[in-house]
């Protein structure tokens, strides 16, 4: 029993780094997507920096996991508890997890980012959000299918003669 409430806990752990990297990957190229579809916005800008950011990415893709993790580490530790506890699968659920967890991460970030929206903010919501799916499509892949401490009942088939 102690032995599958670690591997369950081994899971999580796993699952949530892996979101947040899928989830901060993600993110700078779903900016340079959506600046692509929108050449008018101040996004498009990015764009031109794109074989700069390649040569940066590895810091910059750490200093995100990190910050992120920072803000985002004792929610989700809660959070994705609960699901382990009552034993919660559903995609939906795992999915709104990962977007109430990359709100209260922008909101500590930016407090204001509501206040003044235009165009360009919109569009880096939009990725964030994507983003944030993504992050917890991830985590739902290797630790939120099988939620749950418990472990589940084997189904034997007992073969019955005819």
């Amino acid at each position: 029993m102690i032995a599958h409430i670690a591997k369950r806990i081994a899971f999580v752990v796993l699952g949530y780094f892996a979101g947040l990297a899928a989830g901060a990957a993600a993110f700078p190229s779903l900016l340079i997507l959506m600046s692509t579809f929108n050449p008018d916005s101040q996004l498009w800008q990015l764009a031109g920096f794109a074989p700069y950011a390649l040569i940066m990415m590895p810091i910059i893709l750490f200093y995100v996991l990190w910050i992120v993790m920072i803000l985002t580490i004792i929610p989700a530790a809660i959070l994705n508890g609960l699901t382990e506890i009552f034993g919660l699968r559903a995609l939906w659920l795992h999915l709104l997890i990962a977007t109430l967890l990359a709100g209260i991460a922008g909101l500590l970030l930016v407090p204001v980012w509501f206040s003044e929206m235009n165009r360009d903010r919109w569009l880096v919501t939009m990725a964030i959000l994507l983003s944030a799916w993504i992050a917890g499509l991830v985590y739902w892949a290797i630790a939120g299918q099988r939620a749950g401490f418990r472990r589940e009942a084997a189904v034997t088939v007992s073969a019955q003669p005819s």
